[in-house]
């Protein structure tokens, strides 16, 4: 019994797989540091006295300075899940910031909870199931969060457009995903959820009537999907919204900057800058003390 209880502890410790609440094996890839990151940030900076705008926004400003590194979730042929909070790109970076602020309203500061959180957001139905089940097209991640109860969305009514989708970019552009370049399995999947996002249509707000909406109707921490103009692709972008003197400002791991930061300029500036950037959807975490109540 002792030999067996080692050989587990040491497959926990040192192969990365553990369980979650329903007792499932999560195959899993981290460091040391990242788990004793999380673990800190938990303990450190979970309020449940304060609004959860604003425990987002405490979680997404401890990643201020944190690289932006691309690609993170690629490093592996097997799909598991990738926890790495030293590097991040705008979606890792959201995710991340997602996944602390479900863990916080579990009144948890468990390692273990934050990846069956971060693996709940990352994947359709929560469920790991090879290159295809990670939701690698926003609207698909939106949608998919939406169903679960984890978001919804707050995109301002007033001088949003409905826009039909034509989504097939990954599928056209096979050669820069290696996944579904080898696995014909792979591509006939992800084709098959293109047919199925581009019947759904995009409420989004031009960025040119972004300066005349109701900027109150957005809140410090929603998440802001930054819509694209190129052809097949449905987001571009992808942060946290910051207030700095009433004007809105975006708060994301910036590939210019190589870093995480919060934006200088105003977000309508920001999307003027970028001729592919087209606007913007806004998504809330919802809050599960608050749902309760009703």
């Amino acid at each position: 019994m002792e030999k067996k209880f080692a050989y587990i502890l040491i497959i926990i410790l040192f192969g990365h797989t553990f369980f979650d609440s329903q007792a499932q094996i999560i195959p899993a890839s981290y460091t040391q540091k990242d788990s004793i990151r999380i673990e800190n940030l938990l303990k450190q900076l979970s309020n449940k006295y304060i609004s959860i705008e604003k425990q987002i926004l405490r979680f997404g400003l401890s990643s201020i300075g944190t690289p932006y590194v691309g690609g993170t979730l690629e490093k592996n042929e097997r799909e598991q899940l990738i926890i790495n909070v030293h590097e991040l790109d705008c979606t890792t970076f959201v995710e991340t910031v997602l996944a602390l602020t479900l863990t916080t309203q579990e009144n948890s500061s468990n390692f273990r909870n934050f990846c069956a959180n971060l693996q709940e957001i990352r994947y359709r139905n929560g469920n790991i199931d090879k290159y295809p089940s990670r939701l690698h097209y926003f609207s698909d991640w939106i949608q998919d969060n939406i169903q679960k109860g984890i978001i919804r969305e707050v995109t301002p009514t007033k001088g949003s457009i409905t826009k039909k989708q034509n989504i097939n970019f990954m599928s056209s552009h096979a050669d820069k995903y290696p996944p579904i370049a080898k696995y014909k399995s792979f591509l006939k999947e992800i084709r098959q959820h293109e047919k199925r996002l581009t019947k759904l249509p995009m409420r989004y707000i031009p960025k040119d009537s972004l300066a005349l909406i109701d900027i109150t109707q957005i809140h410090d921490g929603d998440i802001i999907a930054i819509t694209t103009s190129i052809e097949g692709l449905d987001v571009s972008h992808v942060g946290l919204a910051y207030f700095q003197n009433r004007e809105l400002h975006l708060l994301h791991a910036s590939l210019g900057k190589k870093q995480v930061i919060i934006e200088d300029s105003s977000l309508n500036q920001q999307l003027q800058r970028y001729k592919s950037q087209s606007g913007i959807r806004v998504l809330r975490i919802i809050d599960k003390k608050e749902a309760d109540k009703k």
